[in-house]
């Protein structure tokens, strides 16, 4: 596994730091992997899309199907979750790390973030995906939307304030 160390991982609602190859393969032994991708996508106005899904803001994501990178994913997921149409993948972006139990089985995902450009249009939040709204937000107002979120994510939007 190519990661970049120190990394966190949010684990049972706390986060978890893994500084180590030898490390990361104690963690990861008891969790089946799971890869998703999806993007940060910003407007001409610089407004960020988010959608709300299972009572909490997010970013559009989804798991990296068999056979595709995750590039292709992101982009695919981000399509699919809002309607939205000319995206331009730009730069990766940080990985998040997660736990969860799905029937039983303990899950390890890895999600792989990409920035990306879209031209501000009309959204269609993919309803049989649990989204109830696909928004542009304004930058600054993402960090509150984002409060009452996943730990990860708040953990990614709060590096990529620090980097911009």
């Amino acid at each position: 596994m190519n990661n970049r160390y120190p990394l966190t991982i949010f684990h049972d609602n706390r986060p978890v730091v893994v500084r180590d190859e030898a490390e990361w393969t104690r963690f990861s032994q008891d969790f089946r992997i799971i890869h998703a991708a999806g993007g940060i996508v910003s407007n001409e106005k610089d407004d960020v899309l988010m959608i709300f899904r299972y009572g909490c803001w997010d970013f559009p994501k989804g798991k990296v199907e068999e056979g595709e990178d995750c590039e292709t994913a992101a982009l695919r997921e981000v399509e699919e979750e809002t309607g939205l149409q000319d995206i331009a993948l730009q730069e990766p972006l940080p990985n998040t790390y997660h736990t969860y139990i799905l029937h039983d089985t303990p899950i390890l995902k890895i999600t792989h973030w990409y920035a990306m450009q879209a031209p501000m249009q009309s959204l269609v939040p993919q309803t049989e995906e649990d989204i109830s709204q696909a928004v542009w937000v304004p930058r600054e107002e993402v960090a509150e939307r984002l409060h009452d979120s996943y730990l990860s994510l708040r953990e990614l939007w709060g590096q990529l304030a620090v980097s911009s």
